[in-house]
């Protein structure tokens, strides 16, 4: 992955997921656990990575004409298969009684707060876009 915002959001999910797993430690409830933000977070942080990854890849070095149509359609059905994926994960992590599905939506809430704040850190220390310079006017 060449983009360092991809990677510090990536990074961020991280170190989010351990800290509400921490603040979640204490709680000592039945219906919500630590198992549950840590299940959560952590399939937060997969889907991100392979999103992120499959989308850089995939847009590397096209031009003007975009995707050729096989490989939009070898694409899009990636991208099918994470989102199915996600979802059975998650159906069974919740059947099962794994974990908790506020314990899961709290761990996977870090994917979220990662995006917002490297929004805000964009926003507020990010590099001014220059109109580009016209040599033949």
């Amino acid at each position: 992955m060449k983009d360092r915002r991809l990677l510090r959001i990536n990074v961020n999910i991280l170190i989010i997921t351990a800290v509400l797993a921490l603040v979640t430690l204490p709680a000592k409830s039945e219906n919500f656990g630590t198992l549950g933000v840590l299940i959560g977070g952590g399939l937060s942080f997969a889907y991100f990575l392979l999103l992120s990854t499959t989308i850089t890849r995939a847009f590397a070095g096209i031009g003007e004409e975009g995707l050729e149509p096989k490989a939009a359609g070898r694409l899009g059905l990636k991208l099918l298969l994470y989102t199915f994926g996600l979802a059975l994960f998650t159906i069974i992590a919740i059947l099962s009684k794994l974990c908790h599905p506020v314990a899961f939506l709290t761990g996977f809430s870090a994917l979220l707060i990662s995006i917002g704040f490297e929004a805000l850190s964009y926003a507020a220390f990010g590099k001014p876009q220059s109109p580009p310079e016209n040599p033949g006017a």
